[in-house]
C-alpha cells in the first residue's frame, strides 16, 4: 500500500491486533484497499440474505447461530502430518487454530449479513487431541452492537461433517437459513407460515444477489464464483476511482477494518477460553466508539 499497491490479502489478515491496528491505518493514509477474502461473503444468496435483512424483512434481529464445523483433523494418528501439525503449533499459527481459521469465517458472517459488529466475547476452547496445544474445538457466544445475541461452533473434529458453515438470523417477523454446502438455497420462514425456499438465479431476487449470478436458475453455482465475486467488487471500486465516480459506488467487499475486527475477536475468545469463559471486550482499542 505505501508503493501505491491496492491489495486482497487472505484471512485471518494478520497474526496479532496491533499488526492488523498497523494495516489499517496505512490503508488509510495511503488510501488504498486493503481487502480481505472472507470469500463466502460473495455468495449470491448470502447477498440477498444481507438485502432482506437491510430491508426489515425478518424485523428486529434476536439471535444468530452460526457455524463452520468439519472433521477432518479428528485422526490423533496425523498429530505429526505437517499439513496440520502445524495449525495447531502456537509458534506457527499463534493464538488459535480452528477459530482462527474457520470459526472467524463464520463470525465475519454474523457481521456481514447483520450489519452489526461484535462488541464482547464469552468462549470455550478445548484441544481434545492431546498432543495439540491449540483448540480443535471453539464455542463462542457473542453479542453485537445492536443487541443481538450469537452463538457460534466452530470444530475440527467433528467427524461426519464436510465444510460445515452454515448461517441462521432468527428476527421477530421471520428466519433465514443458508448453508454453503447448498449454496443456492436460502430457507425463509414468516413468522406464522411455511418454509419457502428461494433460489439463487430467481427473477425476484434483489438487485445485489442478481448482480452476483452469473448462470441461470437450476444451474449450480460455487465458491469460486463466490469469491470471484469479491473480485468484482474490488475492481468496481477501481472502475469508479478511475472515472472520478468513486463516491458512486460503496464497497461490501470485506476490508481492513473487517480483518482487525476478526483478529480482535479471536484474540478475546481465546483470553475468554483462559479465564473460564469470562466475557472480553472484542472491540479493537482503534475501534472503540465507532460502529
Amino acid at each position: 500500500m505505501e508503493a501505491g499497491f491496492n491489495i486482497l490479502c487472505e484471512k485471518p489478515m494478520t497474526m496479532t491486533i496491533e499488526e492488523g491496528e498497523a494495516l489499517l491505518s496505512i490503508s488509510k493514509k495511503t488510501n488504498r484497499i486493503c481487502a480481505v477474502n472472507y470469500g463466502y461473503s460473495g455468495f449470491s444468496l448470502v447477498r440477498e440474505m444481507k438485502n432482506m435483512i437491510s430491508s426489515g424483512v425478518i424485523g428486529k434481529i434476536r439471535l444468530i447461530k452460526a457455524e463452520f464445523a468439519h472433521g477432518h483433523h479428528a485422526n490423533e494418528s496425523d498429530a505429526e502430518n505437517p499439513r496440520v501439525r502445524w495449525r495447531y503449533d502456537p509458534a506457527q499459527a499463534g493464538v488459535s487454530a480452528v477459530m482462527a481459521d474457520c470459526g472467524i469465517h463464520a463470525l465475519h458472517m454474523a457481521c456481514f449479513v447483520s450489519g452489526q459488529e461484535v462488541l464482547e466475547v464469552s468462549a470455550d476452547f478445548v484441544s481434545t487431541i492431546s498432543s495439540r496445544e491449540l483448540e480443535d474445538d471453539a464455542m463462542v457466544n457473542f453479542r453485537m452492537t445492536g443487541g443481538v445475541v450469537g452463538r457460534l461452533w466452530s470444530s475440527a473434529i467433528a467427524l461426519g461433517r464436510q465444510h460445515g458453515l452454515t448461517i441462521q438470523v432468527f428476527g421477530e417477523k421471520g428466519g433465514l437459513r443458508w448453508a454453503q454446502e447448498q449454496p443456492n438455497q436460502l430457507y425463509f420462514t414468516e413468522l406464522g407460515r411455511r418454509t419457502q425456499i428461494i433460489e439463487r438465479g430467481d427473477s425476484s431476487l434483489s438487485s445485489m444477489a442478481k448482480a452476483t449470478s452469473r448462470v441461470t436458475i437450476g444451474h449450480s453455482e460455487g465458491m469460486p464464483l463466490a469469491f470471484a465475486n469479491i473480485y468484482v467488487d474490488i475492481a468496481k471500486v477501481l472502475s469508479s476511482s478511475l472515472d472520478g465516480l468513486s463516491t458512486t459506488v460503496k464497497p461490501i467487499y470485506p476490508n481492513a477494518e473487517d480483518g482487525l475486527r476478526s483478529i480482535a475477536a479471536v484474540h478475546a475468545a481465546q483470553a475468554s477460553s483462559s479465564e473460564m469463559g469470562k466475557w472480553m471486550p472484542a472491540v479493537p482499542l482503534s475501534l472503540r466508539g465507532i460502529n
